[in-house]
């Protein structure tokens, strides 16, 4: 009796605690913001990365990153030696990693980087009040600013397996954008202000810099701390006419989401879902046969990416509005992570996209309901129900 009554009351003060912190966040969360500029798309971790550093190396007077993982490994060691060496050149460099995703970087790493000038923090460290909540919120936004000229974006982080160097991930799919124009400076804004909520060293405002790129394309960049992301999905799923493209790594759409994803096959709208055939972690593949079931039902394409990893963030709706960003099609990303996409209208841009989604899905397999229903063991069902339960975490 008594052990019923404890496990009741600290799971009501397990929700409290989620409920209240999830409450504050959202009250923080940012607008979107409409902006203008020009970008490439880098759809290769050996292509990113060149970029990346090439712009680091040549950084004059400003570096701000942030990145949800920073592995202690060759490429993290590589990241880390250019930071360093643009600090004793007298640059200004900010490194900004989500406490939770960054917790193996070693102490000695982080002691190099501020011996030699860099100013480094962890974003979302767990602490009072809502210590629960705190723990599962994240920062997953990943973001660099050079010089207030160059902006990235996108689903990498900084790790050997966003290059391939594991074998057991093989070759790692991935979306990233290079911006330039009026849209870096949104951009630096939103660091500032994840920086300035993680640690007592303050940044103010900087001033825009003027560049060559004032105007570009229109931009949407969509920052999330709650819903945001999931609101704007929503509504753009409920309003597509022709054809929906998702690609992500992990699935868990929720009840509600998948509900319109239904409608909108109901109404004739070609639903289209690129995921990868092994998971990375445990339960996540599990947890969307939930959803991917009805889907599959319902006649929806679900190809599922099997040379390689396929970690990419992409949304396309009647081939007119394309998202790259950091959320994936999750419970995690639309109501518990920071996130930060970019959303674009342009005909060239998303047809560059849309080649490079057309190349991933030529090296996929089409998941069939009668394949999925053989692979559906009495472990894996177990799995179906653990991974259901723990959906909002996974």
């Amino acid at each position: 009796m008594w052990i019923v009554l404890v496990i009741a009351i600290v799971g009501i003060l397990a929700w409290i605690d989620f409920y209240l912190g999830h409450q504050q966040t959202v009250k923080k969360e940012e607008p979107p913001v409409t902006t203008k500029g020009n970008m490439q798309f880098l759809s290769t971790g050996s292509h990113f990365f060149d970029e990346l550093f090439q712009d680091i190396d040549k950084a004059s007077h400003s570096i701000y990153i942030q990145f949800y993982i920073l592995r202690d490994d060759e490429l993290g060691n590589d990241l880390c030696t250019r930071l360093i060496s643009k600090a004793k050149e007298g640059v200004e460099v900010r490194l900004l990693l989500d406490y939770i995703g960054s917790y193996r970087v070693k102490k000695k790493t982080i002691q190099n980087l501020k011996n030699a000038g860099v100013h480094f923090e962890y974003s979302n460290k767990p602490q009072f009040p809502y210590l629960l909540y705190r723990i599962n919120h994240r920062n997953h936004r990943k973001i660099t600013i050079i010089d207030d000229k160059i902006g990235y974006i996108g689903g990498y982080n900084i790790g050997n397996e966003y290059i391939g160097r594991i074998t057991r991930f093989g070759d790692w799919r991935d979306y990233h954008l290079k911006l330039r124009g009026p849209a870096v400076h949104e951009l630096q804004l939103l660091f500032i202000d994840d920086w300035n909520g993680s640690t007592n060293d303050k940044m103010t405002n900087k001033n825009r810099l003027a560049t060559d790129e004032e105007h570009g394309k229109e931009i949407l960049l969509l920052p999330s701390k709650g819903d945001a992301a999931y609101r704007f999905f929503y509504e753009k799923i409920k309003r597509s006419e022709k054809n929906i493209f998702i690609g992500s790594p992990y699935f868990i759409p929720g009840k509600k989401m998948n509900k319109e994803l239904l409608s909108a096959i109901d109404r004739g709208v070609n639903v289209k879902l690129l995921v990868p055939m092994t998971p990375d972690h445990p339960f996540v593949q599990e947890a969307s046969y939930r959803f991917v079931i009805p889907l599959l039902e319902a006649g929806a394409e679900i190809y599922q990416f099997h040379e390689g990893f396929y970690h990419s963030k992409v949304l396309m709706f009647d081939e007119s509005i394309c998202d790259i960003g950091t959320a994936n099609f999750d419970l995690r990303s639309f109501f518990y992570n920071d996130e930060i996409n970019c959303i674009f209208t342009d005909k060239t841009e998303i047809q560059a996209v849309k080649k490079v989604i057309e190349s991933d899905l030529a090296r996929s397999e089409k998941l069939t309901l009668e394949r999925l229903q053989k692979t559906r063991t009495l472990k894996v069902r177990v799995k179906e129900v653990i991974g259901f339960l723990l959906s909002p975490f996974l």
